[in-house]
Parts: structure tokens; sequence; C-alpha cells
């Protein structure tokens, strides 16, 4: 019998957000968007955002039994 797959969240969210930043980067290169560096700061720190929640979602609760 097989073992069930695990995902991990925070590595599939960190991945989906750093895949998001680039493709801005990728168009705003290509010419495609205009993007400041504003609005680009804007974006990372979403990303950012993304990957600390999703890392503080993931964290197993700590039981103090006493």
């Amino acid at each position: 019998m097989r073992n069930p797959v695990s995902i991990d969240i925070p590595s599939l969210g960190a991945g989906a957000a750093i895949a998001v930043v680039g493709a801005l980067v990728l168009l705003d290169s290509s010419g495609a968007v205009e993007l400041s560096l504003g609005w680009m700061a804007v974006a990372l720190t979403a990303a950012l955002g993304v990957i600390l929640v999703l890392s503080g979602l993931a964290r197993q609760p700590e039981h103090d039994d006493d």
C-alpha cells in the first residue's frame, strides 16, 4: 500500500508567490506593463506576507499538559 502524499503548504504558497513576482518582473522588463519601484515594493511585501502567514498557519500547536 502506498503512503499518503503530504503537501507542504508553506512551500507551495511560497513557490506560487515567487512565481507571481517573477511574472510581474518579466512583464515589466518586456514592456507589457509599466511598474514603478513603488508597485514592485508592494508586490514583494505582499509575497513576503503570504509566505509568513502560511508558515504561521502550518505550525503545529504546542501542547503543555502540566
